[in-house]
């Protein structure tokens, strides 16, 4: 049977992504240890001011996708050793301060794939790699993380940003996908009639965790991915990371409630179970900002000022949706 995994503990009995427990000597240690900082809760809040005192330490935005993938990583893995089912990876591939969309689609996927194989290393580090089962949108996307592009038929060099890698040629866990998209599966007819069958049959009972990339193209992925949570997940102590799915426009109506009504209501449901493990949202316009999360820490507001810097002028525990953010933090914020 598989067991989550446990980390280094000190001699206070914690592990070491835990807060201090209670007690001068342990809260000491910890600190020490892990280089935690006590600060005073803001749960139950809106937001907090421009980067108030007892806030306490927070990460850094990163410089480069070196340091994004490593803070990633990390944070995923304390979030599995807390033992979160339903973890969120949320950022933009192509650039630090871009947005999803800037790039052409199949490029933003193949970056995706090239910064999720950086941070599929923290199974590795905490010992499941051989028993996580990563799973593309489809056999094609599959294939090609794990092969890389097939020369073209005409014989010329496909450009070099929509050029794809063999990723995950090297991985040493399971690689399988969501769906194999058919009439039937992308219109619902499968489910409807009867005849679609559980992706939790093609699992493995020893799979220790699960990873979903990019589940986004049409709704059959997210149905899949919801099912595999509900078939196979769901009080089993398994992960289920999602890295770069289209989970926040699920959450937050920005589809019609007629289309695909039948669908789209416990979507919505399994989409707000999230929880935000390493999150980068940037709004553009005259003023931009940027939401940054990195667990367990709460949810920033960065500002980005025109000398290129980052201010911090709002963080916050409890996060309802992006729109949210957008016109009930950032007006107050600038």
């Amino acid at each position: 049977m598989w067991r989550r995994p446990v980390l280094a503990t000190d001699r206070c009995g914690v592990d070491r992504w835990s807060p201090p427990v209670e007690g001068r000597h342990c809260r000491a240690m910890r600190a020490r240890w892990v280089g935690w900082t006590p600060r005073a809760s803001t749960r139950g809040t809106r937001a907090t001011g421009r980067a108030r005192a007892g806030v306490g330490r927070l990460t850094t935005f990163p410089d480069a996708y070196e340091s994004m993938v490593r803070q990633c990583k990390e944070a995923m893995k304390r979030a599995i050793v807390d033992g979160t089912e339903l973890i969120e990876l949320q950022f933009p591939p192509g650039g630090l301060e871009l947005a999803s969309g800037d790039l052409e689609g199949n490029v933003e996927c193949n970056l995706t794939t090239e910064r999720l194989r950086g941070i599929c290393d923290g199974f590795r580090e905490l010992g499941m790699a051989e028993k996580t089962r990563v799973l593309f949108p489809d056999p094609t996307e599959t294939r090609l993380a794990l092969t890389g592009s097939s020369p073209t038929p005409d014989g010329i060099r496909a450009p070099e940003q929509s050029e794809t890698r063999a990723m995950f040629g090297d991985w040493v866990g399971r690689v399988d996908y969501l769906d194999d998209p058919s009439f039937m599966s992308v219109s619902g007819l499968d489910k409807i009639l009867g005849t679609k069958k559980s992706i939790a049959e093609r699992m493995g009972a020893d799979d220790a965790a699960f990873v979903v990339a990019y589940p986004s193209a049409n709704i059959s992925e997210l149905a899949n991915t919801r099912d595999l949570y509900e078939d196979a997940v769901r009080g089993s102590g398994r992960p289920l990371v999602v890295c770069n799915g289209e989970m926040e426009r699920t959450r937050s109506n920005y589809y019609p409630p007629f289309w695909n009504a039948g669908e789209m209501g416990p979507l919505r449901e399994f989409a707000r179970k999230f929880e935000g493990v390493y999150v980068i949202y940037n709004f553009k316009g005259s003023n931009p900002a940027v939401l940054f999360r990195v667990y367990p820490e709460p949810w920033q507001v960065l500002r980005r000022r025109r000398d290129g810097s980052l201010e911090r002028v709002a963080t916050f525990e409890k996060f309802e949706s992006v729109k949210a953010v957008a016109l009930e933090i950032l007006p107050t914020h600038p």
